[in-house]
Order: C-alpha cells, then structure tokens, then sequence
C-alpha cells in the first residue's frame, strides 16, 4: 500500500467506528445534562458544539487517526442526539399521520395503514427521547406529574404517558403536516368536491361561524387550519388551543393562546374558560377556539360568539353535525344547570351559522382509506315550537 493510501486510509472510518462515535457521543450528552438547555432549542446553533464533542470522542476512541467530523456525521448526530432520531425521518413524510412508541415499541400510521415497526429504542435512547421532549417544551414529568402535553419543534402534539399512573411509558404523537396545505390541497385530495369548495370559500369570506365535528384523526384541525389562511390578513384573530397547532404564518394580527394545566404546587391552571374571558378584553375580529373540550368552554364560546366576532371557528368531537349540536348544547347545561335548555338552544342558533362534520373511510382492515367532509348544515336563527332546531342540509 502506497503512502498516499495510507494517509487516506487514516482520515477514513467505517460505520461500525461511526456507529461507535455517535454512541459515545450519546452518553456524554446525557452526561451534559445542560447541552440541550436553552440556546439550544435550534439544531443550527449546536452545529459548532456537535463538531467539537465529536472530534474529542474520535481523539479519545481512534487517537491513530486524522478523521475529523465532517457535516454528514454532524447532521446524523444531531438528528440522533439533539433532535429525535428515528422519529425525524417519519415527522418529515406528508403521509404519516401519527406516530404511536409503547415502551420500546413503535407503531406508525402512514398512508392510512398501521405500520409495527418493532423494538427501535433501547432503555437509554427511550429516556433521553423523554428528555429531549420535555427540555424542548420547558415542562415537567416525573412520578408526581405523569403526564405531558406539549408540541414538537414542527408543530406536531405530543401526548406522554409514563408510570406509576401506566403500565410502561405511552408516547403519542399527531403530525402535523398541514402547515403548508391550502384549501385547493383538501381540493385535490378529495376531501371535498368543487362544489363544497367553493362554498367553504364564500363561508369564510362572508363571516359565518363554523362549527367543525369529526372524530379523533378526521382531519379537523387541518381543514380549520386551511379555512383560517383565507381569513384577510388585516384582520385581528385570537386563536385558543391546548397545544399550538393552528399557525397562520402570513397573518401579522394573531394572538395564540395556550393552557396551561397545572403540574407542581406553584402553578396556577390557565384553562379555556380564563383565555375566553381575557380574548373578550382584547380587540379581536375573530376567535378560533382549536377544540371545545369541556362544560366550560362550550358556554364560554357561545357567550363569545354571541359578542360581535363575526366568523370565528371551532371544533368539537361528535358523530354527526346534528350531534355536534346536542353535544354543545348539552355541555354548555352541564356548566349553567339553572338555565332552561331553550336559552342554550336559542344562543347556539345565534352562534353558529354552519356545522361542518368529517368523517374518516376505512377498509376491512380498519385502515384509513380517506377522510371526507360528509354532511355540512346551515343552521336558522330560530326554534320551533316544540324546541327543535331548524336547519337545512346543504350536504349530507
């Protein structure tokens, strides 16, 4: 072997070597307890600290050779250090939809069909994954606090689950994916049809208040998502969510406001009731509520709607658009039990203007084949007689 050869040969590692590299590495950043503290919530800002611990782990390991980390080593370190390793590749594909790890396990829905792909995480790997998560979203989970509610660094929620409260530790996982989905997107995708479309269109554009109903994974907060770009950008919006997963980019006038629940003794809970009652303080054009989750902020959200915010949005779980109704209307006497059940029927006539209810296709597997808007109903402003809603199906 030439010289030259030689000296190649010495700034040349095989992947076992690197596999050995990024392992090291691994556990001196579990040593480091503040490496992903603060400045480095960003990948980027890290880039230079990465390069450095590498180079000292390769000194220490292969002290023979004059390999030094160059930017493919650095980048599949961060993505499996810094970042969230294996979860990266399946956060970034548009037709993964969730995201399921069950103690070592984990389970993908993508294109619809549920994909096991086994055992991918050691013990070790599985709790710096817990550390990276919740350092990332500056939130606490331990014994006393079992449970985590946050966002990933693109958007997608995030549920946690860990023990005494469960048998092993549940992470769940909603991609999301829609950011840069326009309406034309749910178009193409056959959510919908042109007609449907170009009546979502004029919903938006004339001001009317949509209630969105579907069960879990129906695709309600993408369509509410893509509904709210169309809202003019000059407008005032305050968005309420539990997680921020409705982002309008390109709209300068948006307040986001999140939950908070309470995790330690020194916290006070923020709930949907509080963030309601502060949005009516501030100049808003319109609300959008990202879920109607309890009593509270189902009568909450009538009374805000029942305020002058001409075409604001919602979502609620429910089987049908009429059961979307029975189901606001029941939780909001759930939270004022003195009020007669034709007031609350006559403040959601006046508050909603269409119910909009999605549905999830499966197969005879239980794979999801499409989800589609399947019934839409233009709500009166009045009642009969006998109490009953008036309303008319414009898709069903």
């Amino acid at each position: 072997m030439s010289l030259a050869e030689r000296l190649e040969n010495k700034a040349k590692l095989s992947e076992s070597q690197k596999a050995l590299i990024l392992k090291r590495a691994r556990a001196a950043v579990k040593r480091k307890s503040n490496f992903f503290h603060g400045a480095f919530v960003d990948k980027n800002d890290c880039k230079q600290k990465m390069y450095l611990l590498l180079n000292d782990v390769i000194d220490q390991e292969f002290p023979q050779s004059d390999y030094k980390a160059d930017d493919a080593l650095i980048e599949r370190s961060l993505s499996d250090i810094f970042g969230l390793g294996i979860l990266e590749q399946y956060l970034m594909k548009k037709d993964v939809t969730d995201i399921f790890i069950q103690d070592r396990e984990m389970v993908i829905i993508q294109g619809g069909k549920k994909i096991n792909l086994g055992a991918v995480f050691g013990e070790s790997e599985l709790n710096l994954l817990l550390d990276k998560i919740k350092n990332h979203a500056n939130k606490t989970i331990d014994q006393r606090v079992p449970f985590l509610n946050t966002e990933l660094f693109d958007g997608s929620r995030c549920s946690v689950v860990i023990p005494p409260v469960s048998d092993k530790v549940y992470i769940s996982i909603r991609v999301f994916n829609c950011l840069n989905f326009e309406l034309k997107d749910l178009l193409d995708a056959r959510m919908f049809d042109q007609k449907t479309y170009e009546l979502l269109k004029s919903m938006v554009a004339e001001n009317k208040n949509i209630l969105i109903a579907g069960a879990m994974g129906s695709g309600k907060t993408t369509l509410l998502n893509t509904l709210a770009k169309r809202i003019p950008v000059n407008e005032f919006i305050s968005i309420i969510q539990d997680v921020p997963e409705i982002k309008l980019q390109a709209h300068p006038y948006v307040r986001l406001l999140t939950t908070r629940p309470k995790s330690r003794e020194i916290d006070n809970e923020i709930n949907q009731d509080k963030l309601v009652y502060e949005t009516l303080r501030m100049k808003a054009d319109r609300i959008i509520i990202g879920e109607i989750r309890n009593a509270v902020a189902a009568y909450q959200m009538l009374q805000a709607l029942n305020t002058g915010h001409r075409g604001s949005f919602c979502t609620i779980h429910a089987d049908s658009s009429f059961d979307a109704l029975l189901r606001l209307e029941t939780l909001a006497m759930e939270y004022k039990q003195n009020i007669s059940e034709k007031v609350v029927k006559r403040l959601v006539t006046r508050s909603i203007d269409y119910v909009i209810y999605l549905e999830i296709k499966r197969d005879g597997n239980f794979h999801i084949q499409n989800r589609n808007i399947k019934e839409i109903i233009e709500l009166e402003k009045w009642i009969s007689k006998r109490g009953e809603y008036q309303f008319k199906y414009l898709l069903s």
